[in-house]
């Protein structure tokens, strides 16, 4: 089974088996638990099935957690919860030990202000970004890659000789027009990257509905 797909499943399956819990705190749940998984494969390095597999599994399954969540919200959680609940697992622990930015946030902002900031470095850093997360599909990433190499393939190759050289004067005047596909390769992308978000969130607020 497709990687991403068993984190598809996973976080589907979750979302049936919580509809007991108020539509707040489900969608804070899925949401910290998708954060948390992300958390692991970028600390494990990897996003392979078997990768996956183990993250889930540690996880604990979607009946479970929202058993001990429905626990927690009905009284103390029974101590043979505790015992068994490995910490890392723990959607509270979850929540502590979540980044400051998700994988999601940090390869937009490096395929938009990053193009600014960091011309072709930011987009490729922001790639990278886009590649260790596990919300979008391997389809939208290979469209997203395609776009932003395609689009910094051309200046790249005129303007980057001409830099090594120091003709920065040579740029400005005669190749400045093509300075702009730096920044829009990135914009372009974010922009795609973002719609697809939306349409993501689009269905699972009509499905709460």
């Amino acid at each position: 089974m497709d990687a991403e797909t068993l984190v598809r499943d996973y976080l589907g399956r979750l979302e049936t088996v919580s509809a007991s819990l108020p539509v707040e705190r489900r969608g804070e749940l899925l949401a910290e638990l998708r954060e948390h998984i992300e958390l692991a494969l970028a600390e494990a390095g990897s996003s392979d099935e078997a990768t996956i597999r183990n993250v889930l599994q540690r996880l604990g399954s979607p009946d479970e957690i929202v058993a001990a969540e429905l626990g927690r919200s009905e009284g103390p959680v029974p101590a043979a919860t505790l015992i068994d609940a490995a910490p890392p697992t723990e959607p509270s622990r979850a929540v502590a030990t979540r980044p400051h930015a998700t994988v999601e946030t940090k390869a937009i902002l490096l395929l938009t202000l990053g193009a600014v900031l960091l011309p072709f470095v930011g987009p490729l850093l922001g790639l990278g970004y886009l590649w260790s997360s596990a919300r979008w599909t391997t389809v939208q990433k290979h469209t997203a890659t395609i776009s932003v190499v395609g689009l910094l393939m051309f200046p790249a190759a005129i303007l980057l000789p001409m830099v090594a050289q120091g003709e920065l004067t040579a740029i400005l005047s005669t190749f400045g027009p093509l300075l702009i596909l730096i920044p829009l390769a990135g914009f372009l992308t974010a922009g795609y990257l973002l719609a697809v978000l939306y349409l993501e969130l689009s269905l699972v607020l009509r499905r709460d509905l």
